[in-house]
């Protein structure tokens, strides 16, 4: 494992999902209870009206100084706050000591972390409708989303919020595409400040599966990561997913596995 790349995907990955939950904070009036904190040089997030382990994380060198680790987790604890932890998936058990007290890795959250250089992804060719998502797309995307991922029904507004730019950084890219019209699948791109294009959630609707949607949209976000300079692409999956083999027959390759730990029941 490439320790170096692996911090360097992590972190992009982190700044992703934090400019997600920054997008909440800057809803008028703050009615999720988003904010964006830091653990030294490392920062975290959390979301109060929202249990999910993609806006609940709390980052930190586990190995140097585990106790503000340890202490931020306690604090958050009624978020249900995690913490992400890397290395080789046979490395990543059911518990992991940190400091002195035990972490568990929660169920369904342990993932590869894909990489590609830039100049060698392979793009397929495809002529489906691909466009930015507008003001006008957001929702169809968000249920999209919504639907892929079994959203329930009373956080689909949180999620679709926490899409909608509310900067103008102009880091977090979303595309739909179209067929007859119509939005059948969507993607995320983010330009992360260290030149690495994450490719952030990907969905499609259930009965459009199948049909070449996500090979495409990860060709086209890795083209207008290339139009933005990027050197390099990265992005997640679940091991046994159709999205890992999609991800390879682009060039991707395992970097490392990540898996998400909370603290254990004492």
């Amino acid at each position: 494992m490439d320790v170096e790349l692996a911090h360097q995907i992590e972190a992009a990955e982190s700044e992703y999902l934090r400019s997600r939950v920054q997008n909440l904070a800057e809803v008028s009036g703050n009615p999720y209870g988003a904010r964006v904190f830091s653990n030294g040089d490392f920062p975290c997030f959390q979301v109060n009206a929202s249990p999910s382990p993609m806006f609940n994380r709390i980052y930190g060198d586990s190995a140097r100084d585990p106790q503000a680790v340890l202490k931020l987790l306690k604090d958050s604890a009624e978020h249900s706050a995690v913490t992400p932890l890397i290395g080789k998936p046979s490395a990543l058990g059911q518990y992991s000591l940190v400091g002195e007290a035990q972490l568990e890795r929660l169920r369904g959250w342990t993932h590869l972390q894909f990489a590609c250089a830039i100049e060698k992804v392979v793009l397929s060719r495809h002529s489906f409708e691909i466009e930015e998502v507008t003001s006008k797309t957001l929702a169809q995307f968000a249920d999209v989303h919504a639907g892929g991922f079994h959203t329930k029904p009373e956080y689909r507004l949180l999620n679709q919020a926490s899409f909608a730019e509310q900067t103008s950084s102009g880091r977090l890219k979303i595309c739909v595409l179209k067929a007859d019209g119509k939005v059948v699948a969507g993607a995320s791109m983010y330009l992360a400040s260290n030149g690495i294009a994450y490719l952030g959630t990907a969905a499609t609707r259930k009965d459009a599966r199948g049909l070449g949607y996500h090979g495409a949209l990860i060709s086209h976000r890795i083209e207008q990561a290339k139009k933005h300079g990027c050197h390099l692409i990265a992005a997640t999956a679940l091991a046994s997913s159709q999205s890992r083999r999609n991800l390879q027959r682009a060039g991707l390759t395992t970097s490392h596995a990540q898996a998400l730990y909370r603290l254990a029941d004492n």
